[in-house]
């Protein structure tokens, strides 16, 4: 008597299918939707994109690193498989993108990232593809580059927000617009600046998106030097502005840069004359006293936590040169460098950003997500206690 033919969808219940997808990295569930009709409805399930981003970014592991190549290229590379079997890939840039030699990565959010060439941003998810370019040619923005730039997402009301903040020397005010993908448009907001952070350095900042808020290092003007005022922070829910000390270990180090780590904020300070770059992390969001200096390691730049307590750091070379990065435990010793390098010629100094893959639609195609949910609605309904797990 012939056996029949078990598969997966036989063996396993889908409930347990469902838990194993949402640990599969993004680029792979796209080619898993074709292996069964059971698979494609539960990747495809709108509110799947949204649990299966919240699993692995709650996985420090599963970041990755995206830096431009050329003008039309860029390289993603794969953090957690960096220093073992490494896994980067080459993609192409949205084809809406003319790059100049302007161009430059502003930041990402729930595995969007934000791209500027002048006079437009652009929003691209490098897993799925979707894109969206955004003008701000009508926005008179000063000529001096002294803008504050944010992406970031409001989960009160479900949007994904570009903040543009500066101050209009012509009238000696702050100026604070946002660009809203739910509404396609630009809004003006009023929100006062704390007295402490009404300047800044004439340079492009771009803020880091944390906690439902976009967080910049905030610089004031002494002589002719910078003094690290603090860290300034808009909440994107409130739409209001709050600051937040830095260490007085930092205060007079020049230059200090600002990041995210393992979900905290983060210091850095390049100590030249040691060759050392330390680093400190607050524990508790938005608790001052909670700045605790955790890592020293060789002069470098931070760019992720890995497997809860290491860290992942570019060595510094001069710029147009090879990308290599290091592994350092807490004590700042080296664990491991990753294989050779990716390009001789990667813009990294300026075009960089760490981000987590996910098959996050675009808010302009919230429409078209909604009829996906009707339509599909009769065909999920049979899984719906694996959808609501």
């Amino acid at each position: 008597m012939e056996r029949k033919h078990m598969g997966m969808n036989d063996i396993l219940p889908p409930k347990l299918i469902h838990r194993i997808l949402l640990r599969v990295p993004a680029e792979d569930l796209l080619r898993l939707r074709f292996i069964s009709k059971l698979w494609h409805s539960l990747i495809s399930h709108p509110d799947f994109a949204e649990s299966h981003y919240n699993v692995i970014s709650a996985a420090s592991s599963h970041s990755h690193f995206f830096v431009l190549k050329d003008n039309t290229n860029a390289y993603c590379v794969q953090l957690d498989t960096l220093f073992h079997v490494p896994t980067q890939k080459e993609v192409s840039l949205p084809s809406i993108i003319m790059p100049r030699y302007d161009f430059r990565t502003i930041g990402s959010c729930r595995g969007f990232l934000l791209l500027n060439e002048k006079p437009n941003f652009v929003i691209w998810n490098p897993v799925t593809g979707s894109s969206k370019t955004i003008s701000y040619s009508r926005i008179n923005l000063p000529h001096n580059d002294a803008i504050r730039y944010g992406f970031g997402f409001d989960a009160s009301r479900d949007d994904y927000l570009i903040v543009l903040s500066w101050l209009d020397n012509r009238y000696n005010q702050h100026r604070l617009v946002c660009f809203s993908l739910r509404t396609n448009s630009w809004i003006n907001l009023d929100a006062a600046l704390p007295k402490s952070m009404c300047r800044w350095p004439k340079q492009k900042l771009s803020g880091f998106f944390l906690h439902g808020a976009i967080h910049w290092l905030c610089y004031s003007r002494s002589d002719e030097d910078y003094i690290d005022d603090g860290i300034l922070i808009f909440d994107l829910k409130e739409r209001s502005f709050s600051e937040i000390s830095i260490p007085k270990q930092l205060e007079g180090c020049h230059p200090i840069n600002l990041i995210v780590l393992g979900g905290c904020l983060a210091l850095y300070w390049n100590d030249v004359d040691n060759n050392k770059t330390k680093i400190w992390v607050m524990k508790e969001y938005k608790v001052p006293s909670s700045w605790i200096l955790i890592y020293e390691i060789p002069y470098g730049m931070p760019v992720c936590t890995s497997n809860g307590s290491d860290i992942i750091a570019l060595n510094f070379t001069p710029i147009y040169s090879k990308i290599r990065f290091g592994k350092y435990n807490v004590r700042g010793e080296l664990l491991n460098h990753s294989p050779p390098p990716l390009s001789p010629y990667c813009y990294f100094s300026f075009s960089f950003c760490v981000y987590t893959e996910s098959l996050l639609p675009l808010p302009g195609d919230i429409k078209d997500r909604d009829k996906k949910k009707k339509t599909g609605q009769e065909c999920f309904e049979q899984h719906d206690d694996v959808a609501k797990d």
